[in-house]
């Protein structure tokens, strides 16, 4: 090959590298967007609680390395964080593959280069391997020699980003089955539990795909809302990851701070409600889009209370799980939280404008009673 032609492919490459980044500052662009016009809810409750994030994040970090005395602690850790950096990738998901223009790219370059640029902006978007990679750089040879483990989860960090863009049922799979993994009452170390994982990862992508929403017919209110859940997992992932963040950091600071138990249960529970009462938004909009239909069958008033169910059960649900699994809450903070809970979700329907204003103002003066 000339020197000619080399240098041809090369500023081919740079140039269809340029408008890959391009493409996804624009896309990553339009999500912010999206996150920011949802209101006061993200700009400024998680906006603020930004620092604490990064914290609690390298603090995982930390529990996952020097495991060898908990496990199965750590273990659970590191599947939370395979977790919460799978929905991270899913929602950007479409900025790093160029999704909107993927056909077109077939036309003018080859399939290896599409590889190429797609792992190079994985890396980029993969804040939870950055900041492992970080952590990995600042460990001695006698630190990694006690946690070689930690080498096996950077890999599936990466791993499990390429599952993301290319074989997404297979990363539902494996997180499902290293689920049930983590939370068998056995005794393994750290080395044999991430051994495990890429095992059941690997034994995943083996699996055929199964959808269920073909096999559903849709001939009542619970089907429809089932069908309609089906169709948009993603409404309760994400929602469902951040709160086992919530549980997880509770746990940590439970360990580190007993005194201050009060407040994170305050904590915890106005972040259940705000998670929880915030699907409304997602059925209340369904409810809008079918509403005539349902009024045409003479089924609009059930349809119309039907809409608020999802909602109740998840918070149901999610309490429970906390009450099991991390701590208890006193009963005049429990019944405050159902009210609170009920209260969101009023909102959420009648005064959507407010609903971010609302649970601040009620989360503050909860701490306040408790200060």
């Amino acid at each position: 090959m000339s020197k000619l032609v080399i240098s041809s492919t090369i500023a081919q490459y740079r140039a269809f590298m340029d408008y890959r980044y391009q493409a996804y500052k624009i896309e990553l662009t339009q999500l912010l967007q999206q996150l920011k016009n949802f209101g006061l809810l993200f700009l400024v409750v998680l906006g603020s609680a930004m620092l604490g994030m990064i914290l609690l994040l390298f603090l995982g970090l930390g529990k996952i390395i020097d495991s060898s005395e908990a496990p199965q602690y750590g273990a659970q850790m590191a599947w939370l964080y395979l977790l919460l950096q799978s929905v991270m990738l899913s929602a950007m998901k479409s900025a790093i593959k160029n999704s909107q223009q993927r056909l077109f790219q077939h036309t003018i370059v080859r399939s290896t280069w599409l590889t190429c640029m797609d792992i190079k902006l994985l890396l980029l978007s993969n804040a939870w391997l950055l900041a492992s990679a970080v952590i990995a750089l600042d460990l001695t040879f006698t630190q990694w020699l006690r946690a070689p483990h930690f080498i096996l989860f950077m890999l599936l960090q990466f791993g499990l980003g390429v599952l993301c863009l290319y074989k997404p049922r297979a990363l539902i799979y494996g997180l499902g089955f290293t689920a049930v993994l983590v939370l068998l009452p056995i005794n393994i170390t750290p080395l044999v539990y991430h051994s495990s994982f890429i095992v059941l990862f690997a034994l995943s992508m083996l699996l055929p795909v199964f959808l269920l929403n073909d096999r559903l017919s849709v001939n009542s209110l619970f089907t429809f809302w089932l069908s309609f859940f089906i169709q948009h997992c993603w409404v309760l992932v994400w929602r469902v990851a951040l709160l086992l963040c919530v549980f997880m950091a509770t746990t940590t600071l439970l360990l580190e701070r007993a005194d201050l138990a009060a407040i994170f249960s305050v904590l915890a529970l106005a972040f259940i409600v705000l998670f929880t009462s915030s699907l409304q938004f997602d059925c209340g909009k369904l409810h809008d889009k079918y509403s005539l239909f349902f009024q045409a069958n003479n089924q609009q008033r059930w349809f119309f209370i039907s809409q608020f169910i999802p909602s109740c059960l998840f918070f149901f649900i999610t309490l429970l799980s906390y009450l099991l699994f991390v701590a208890k809450i006193g009963g005049l903070l429990l019944s405050l939280g159902v009210v609170w809970c009920a209260v969101q979700l009023y909102i959420a329907q009648k005064k959507p404008a407010h609903y971010a204003l609302a649970w601040m103002v009620i989360t503050g003066l909860l701490l306040a009673l408790i200060a």
